[in-house]
C-alpha cells in the first residue's frame, strides 16, 4: 500500500515538471519567499498574504494559499514567518517557514545582506478523492483514510542591493531532504531549487520609474526556466505590466500602493502543453505594512517621520535629502545639482568668485562684474577689457575706453539726455544721441535709431528719422555715411552678431529705397560689445539696441 502511495506521489510530482515549491507571478511584491535575505528590503513590520489559482478549468487543479509576517526587530537583523497550503486534487502540502537575514552596509547606499530560512513540510493525500479503475475492478484499499508524509528543509540567500539595481541568489532545500514516505529515498527526494534574480530601477522622475528585472530558475534535472518581467510605476501609486516565462506563460500584472497597504493581481495565459484545456491562472497578493512611525521606505538610515525626501535615498546630514555633487545643498534646493558650488549661489559653483555663477558667467576664468556678465573692467571705465583697446587706462566709450579725445574736425556727442538743435531758425528737441559730426557741419544732428528687443524691423518713429537722413543726404550730394549696428546682452555673441548685421541692413535698404545710392553708405556691426547703458536695467538695454549714424566726410 505505501510502495503505491510512494509511485503516486512521484508521478505526481513528475507530472508536474518536479515543481515542489509553488512559482508565485507576484513573487516580486514578497521576494522572502524565494529567497530569505530578501527580508533586508523590508523596511517596516508587514503581513502579506498570497492566492494562486491555477489552471482553474481543471478539477482538482493547484490552488496555493499564504501568509507571511516579516518582522524588523533591528535595522541589520530581520525575521520572518510564513506558512504556506499548497492543494492539488487528493494532495495536500502544509509548509510552515521561520526566516532570518542579516545586512551589511559596504558604502553610503549599497546593502549586502545574507538570509536563512528553515522549513517544515506536510504532505497528504486523501484516498477518498482517488478513484482506480481497470476493466471495471476497483481497488477497495484506497478508499477512505489519509495517508501522511512529513519533510524538512533548509534554505540560503544573498542580496546585494543599491537603489538603482539588486541582484540575489538562493537556494531552497539546500540540505536534499527526503520525505518519510517510504523506504525508498531516492524517489522521496526533494528536489533542489535554485534561483537568480535581479533587476534595474530606472527613475523617470520622483514618483515614476520602469522596472525591468529577471528570475531564473533551476529545480533538479529539468531545463533552466526564465521569468522575463517589466513594470512600470506611476506616482508610486499605480503600476502595471507583464511577464513572460520560457515554456509556461505570459503574465499580465496590475498593482496599488496606497498608504500602509499594496494590493497586486496577475494573470497567466498558458503556453505549455496545458494551454488546450487551461483557463489561465489567477494570483492576488495583499499587504499591510505596520508600525509605520519607523519606516524608512528609502532605506537611508533616516526614518520617514523625519526625512524630507522619505522617497529618494539621502543624507542624515541633509534630512534624509540627496546630494549629488556633496556640496551640502540639497538637490531639491540646489540650482546647479551635479557640480560643486556655493550656497551663497544657490549650489551653483563661481570658479573665479566674482560673484557670478560660472553657468551665466561669460569670463568664468577671470574675476568680472554682474552688470558684464562676470567680465571684467580693470580701468573702471565702463567698458569690457575684451572689447577696451586701453584696458589699463580709463577712456570714454566712443574712443574704445582710450583717453586719448577724437580728432579736432570732429565733435562726438554721447549719451546726451536731450538736444536742441537750431536748423533755419527753428528750434528742434531730440532725444538721446550718440553720433560723431564734422565741426562745420554742426547745424544738423541725427539720433540714432532704436529697435525692440529681438527685432530689426523698422518702427514708424526710426523711418521718420531716416527720412531727415535722407533728405540731408540728397542735399548733400558729397556727403557719406556710415551706420554701425548694436544690440544688448540678451542673447548669445554669435547671435547677437548677427542680430546687429540685420539691423543696420535694414536701415541702409530704407535709405536707398529713399534714392540715396547705396555707394554712399558703408555698413559695419558689433553686437553686444560696445554698450553705451546698463544692460542690467530695461533702459540701458532699450538704449543699447541701435543703429549709430556717422558723417564719413565732406568736401
Amino acid at each position: 500500500m505505501k510502495r503505491l502511495f510512494s509511485i503516486l506521489f512521484f508521478l505526481f510530482f513528475f507530472s508536474s515538471q518536479g515543481q515542489q515549491l509553488p512559482h508565485y507571478s507576484l513573487y516580486m511584491l514578497n521576494e522572502v519567499i524565494v529567497n530569505p535575505a530578501a527580508l533586508s528590503l523590508e523596511k517596516e513590520n508587514k503581513i502579506t498574504f498570497m492566492l494562486r489559482d491555477q489552471w482553474n478549468s481543471f478539477e482538482g487543479a493547484p490552488a496555493t494559499q499564504s501568509i507571511s509576517y516579516n518582522h524588523l526587530n533591528h535595522r541589520k537583523y530581520k525575521r520572518g514567518i510564513s506558512i504556506m497550503n499548497d492543494v492539488t486534487g487528493p494532495i495536500s502540502i502544509i509548509n510552515a517557514t521561520l526566516s532570518a537575514s542579516y545586512s551589511l552596509k559596504l558604502q553610503e547606499k549599497d546593502k549586502l545582506a545574507i538570509g536563512a530560512s528553515g522549513s517544515l513540510m506536510q504532505y497528504k493525500i486523501d484516498n477518498s478523492q482517488i478513484t482506480l479503475e481497470d476493466d471495471g475492478v476497483f481497488d477497495p484499499a484506497l478508499y477512505g483514510g489519509v495517508d501522511k508524509a512529513t519533510g524538512s528543509s533548509l534554505a540560503l540567500g544573498a542580496y546585494y542591493y543599491h537603489p538603482k539595481y539588486y541582484i540575489g541568489l538562493s537556494m531552497p532545500n539546500i540540505l536534499g531532504s527526503s520525505l518519510n514516505i517510504s523506504d525508498d529515498k531516492d524517489n522521496n527526494k526533494l528536489e533542489n531549487h535554485y534561483y537568480v534574480n535581479g533587476g534595474v530601477n530606472i527613475n523617470i522622475s520622483n514618483n515614476n520609474k520602469i522596472i525591468p528585472s529577471f528570475m531564473l530558475k533551476k529545480i533538479g534535472a529539468l531545463p533552466v526556466q526564465f521569468d522575463l518581467n517589466l513594470r512600470g510605476v506611476y506616482n508610486d501609486l499605480l503600476w502595471g505590466g507583464f511577464s513572460y516565462r520560457t515554456g509556461d506563460a505570459v503574465v499580465a500584472l496590475f498593482g496599488v500602493d496606497y498608504g500602509q497597504s499594496s494590493f497586486g493581481y496577475s494573470y497567466d495565459i498558458t503556453t505549455s502543453t496545458m494551454r488546450i484545456p487551461s483557463a489561465g491562472t489567477h494570483s492576488l497578493v495583499f499587504s499591510y505594512r505596520f508600525n509605520t512611525k519607523d519606516r524608512d521606505r528609502d532605506n537611508d538610515g533616516v526614518l520617514d517621520e523625519f526625512d524630507k525626501c522619505p522617497k529618494i535615498p539621502g543624507l542624515l546630514s541633509l534630512e534624509g535629502c540627496p546630494d549629488r555633487d556633496k556640496d551640502g545643498i540639497r538637490d531639491s534646493e540646489d540650482n546647479c545639482p551635479d557640480d560643486y558650488g556655493l550656497k551663497i549661489n544657490d549650489g551653483c559653483p563661481d570658479k573665479d568668485s566674482d560673484g557670478v555663477i560660472d553657468l551665466k558667467d561669460k569670463c568664468p576664468e577671470i574675476p568680472g562684474l554682474a552688470k558684464f556678465e562676470g567680465c571684467p573692467d580693470t580701468d573702471g571705465d565702463g567698458l569690457q577689457d575684451k572689447y577696451d583697446d586701453c584696458p589699463e587706462e580709463p577712456g570714454p566709450i566712443i574712443n574704445k575706453g582710450c583717453p586719448k579725445g577724437p580728432s579736432v574736425d570732429t565733435i562726438y556727442i554721447t549719451r546726451v539726455d536731450t538736444v536742441f538743435v537750431t536748423i533755419n531758425k527753428e528750434v528742434i528737441k531730440t532725444d538721446t544721441v550718440i553720433l560723431s559730426i564734422p565741426v562745420s557741419d554742426l547745424k544738423q544732428v541725427f539720433k540714432y535709431v532704436k529697435f525692440a528687443s529681438d527685432k530689426y524691423i523698422l518702427t514708424n518713429k526710426s523711418k521718420l528719422i531716416l527720412d531727415k537722413v535722407a533728405n540731408y543726404m540728397l542735399e548733400k550730394t558729397y556727403l557719406n555715411i556710415k551706420l554701425t549696428g548694436h544690440t544688448d546682452s540678451q542673447n548669445t555673441e554669435e547671435y547677437n552678431m548677427k542680430l546687429s548685421e540685420n539691423r543696420v541692413k535694414a536701415v541702409r535698404a530704407y535709405l536707398v529705397s529713399k534714392q540715396v545710392n547705396i555707394s554712399r553708405i558703408s555698413i559695419d556691426w558689433k553686437g553686444e560689445s560696445i554698450p553705451i547703458a546698463d544692460n542690467n536695467t530695461s533702459a540701458g538695454r532699450e538704449e543699447n539696441r541701435r543703429v549709430e549714424i556717422d558723417i564719413l566726410n565732406e568736401k
